[in-house]
């Protein structure tokens, strides 16, 4: 083995066996197939002169003097691909900074598709109602609310919305028992009203029927039964005013439920100290009486009084805080009543003497 084979990698070294074992085969068959010599020295079969198989010793050591040249050349290439990569790296890309200007530019293009999308949308059946429904409503039906509005299917969607505040403003004229109505608009084109009504207040009697009260004061028209009165156990309010049932809600609308639904019925029992003096029978068995005016910021103090009581018992709220038997505070009222009436009599009794002194003064002067 030369010096130069013996620097030979274990491939080119197993490479150089392979051919040298190729060749021993190739000059055996040759012998055999005399006078046509022929060898297998690389993927293509060729047809090799004696002379050329005297050289082929020769042949292989030029075969591995080119797979080292091979092996040089692909080492090379290689180490010039790196350097184009490192090229194609360094140089400076034709979309450099073009994330800056993007960052710039995208407000006008979201406004731009946002235009592009609407014109669509708009020229679409989506653009027409497609349904509408009512929620929130107990009293008032959908059907007749629907009416209200004036919608119908078909109508433009953008319409609707320019005049969303008139639609919720006419709804609400047309039901008193309406408090609120949002109309909402749900994608793709559907329209809801949220309602929400007035709860049912109080009744009041007046002139012998009696009518519903709502928590805003408004009294319905539409006189009740007394069947429906004793389901509902609301308070009822003798013979007062509108003026006066609007005062009398505003208040009673500021008390807790627990108090509110302690008050079966309401009268009028005026004083000569508070002419808008009422009387609240209570289910418990209690009466308080305290003024009109005076019910949002005394009345919440009855159920501490009601504890320390048994009843039945008045809870006189007219000047301070004090409680009776009620039985003897209707006898004092009583004798207080007889007095006022004697005290009247006699006042006028004493003008009448007055009058027929001035009137026979004036006739005898006259005479």
């Amino acid at each position: 083995m030369s010096e130069k084979d013996k620097n030979l990698t274990p491939w080119q070294e197993k490479n150089l066996e392979y051919r040298q074992k190729k060749a021993e085969e190739a000059r055996q068959e040759a012998k055999k197939n005399q006078p046509k010599i022929a060898r297998f020295s690389s993927p293509f079969l060729k047809t090799v002169s004696k002379k050329e198989e005297a050289k082929n010793g020769k042949d292989i050591s030029e075969e591995t003097e080119n797979v080292e040249g091979q092996e040089t050349i692909l080492s090379e290439l290689e180490n010039i691909a790196q350097d184009v990569e490192s090229l194609r790296e360094t140089r400076p890309s034709i979309f450099a900074g073009s994330g800056v200007l993007l960052k710039k530019m995208w407000i006008g293009l979201a406004f731009a598709l946002l235009i592009f999308f609407g014109s669509v949308y708009a020229v679409s059946p989506l653009s027409k109602i497609g349904n509408f429904t009512v929620s929130g409503n107990q009293n008032e039906s959908a059907e007749q609310i629907a009416l209200a509005s004036k919608i119908k299917t078909g109508d433009n969607i953008f319409q609707i919305l320019n005049t969303k505040q008139n639609i919720e403003n006419t709804i609400k004229a047309q039901f008193p028992r309406v408090s609120t109505v949002k109309l909402s608009y749900h994608f793709p084109n559907n329209f809801e009203a949220q309602i929400q009504e007035y709860a049912n207040s109080v009744y009041v009697k007046q002139s012998n029927k009696t009518y519903l009260v709502l928590s805003n004061g408004y009294i319905i028209t539409t006189p009740v039964d007394s069947k429906q009165v004793q389901e509902n156990k609301l308070p009822t309010l003798q013979n007062f005013s509108n003026a006066e049932v609007q005062e009398f809600v505003r208040a009673y609308e500021t008390l807790k439920p627990a108090l509110k639904a302690l008050i079966t019925n309401v009268t009028k029992t005026p004083t000569s100290a508070s002419k808008d003096f009422i009387a609240l029978d209570m289910s418990d068995g209690n009466q308080v009486r305290v003024p009109l005016s005076q019910i949002a910021e005394k009345l919440p103090y009855y159920p501490s009084v009601a504890k320390q009581v048994k009843a039945p018992q008045v809870v006189d709220m007219e000047a301070g805080i004090y409680t009776k038997p009620k039985a003897a505070y209707l006898a004092d009222l009583s004798k207080q009543a007889s007095a006022q009436s004697s005290s009247l009599a006699a006042e006028k009794a004493k003008k009448a003497v007055e009058n027929t002194g001035t009137s026979a003064s004036s006739t005898t002067t006259s005479n």
